[in-house]
């Protein structure tokens, strides 16, 4: 989350807001350009619509409108994480155990360098495991994992 060029007290009413609301705040970030650029992702259990996320972006651009934080102006995209959703945290991964990932790994393990399956333990600490098509179980340390997504696979 590059939170760099987004004021404090912008996070946090986004974060206040989206917790009253009952959603995740999945990520939020920021880009200068001609103004300012942000993204805010957004999520709740069974997942968010569109129409969520536009009255959030109102609600947002409203509070942001009448703080006049940016003098310069600003863009605001308000969206979901989508079906191929990047796991970034501890959290992330802990909420996708039992769901299917494609695990990107620094180094490679059996001579992969990716491995897709079934999510089955995610320890911040120790790894994760896999269970891969057909059964296997599939084992790397926390720190070999380079990106963890949500895949597009359908289970059958």
């Amino acid at each position: 989350m590059d939170k760099s060029r987004i004021p404090e007290r912008v996070a946090e009413f986004i974060r206040e807001r989206a917790g009253k609301l009952n959603y995740e705040l999945v990520d939020i970030s920021a880009r200068a350009g001609r103004g300012l650029s942000m993204e805010v992702v957004i999520d709740k259990e069974g997942g968010i619509t569109l129409g969520e996320c536009s009255a959030f972006n109102r609600e947002v651009a409203s509070w942001l409108d009448m703080e006049n934080i940016f003098a310069r102006g600003y863009t605001l995209d308000v969206c979901s994480p989508g079906l191929d959703r990047v796991l970034k945290s501890d959290a992330d991964l802990l909420w996708a155990v039992g769901k299917q990932v494609e695990v990107n790994m620094r180094e490679p393990v059996d001579g992969r360098s990716t491995v897709a399956g079934k999510l089955l333990k995610a320890d911040g600490e120790e790894g994760i495991v896999i269970e891969e098509a057909g059964g296997n179980t599939f084992f790397t340390g926390r720190d070999n994992v380079a990106r963890v997504k949500l895949s597009m696979t359908m289970e059958k």
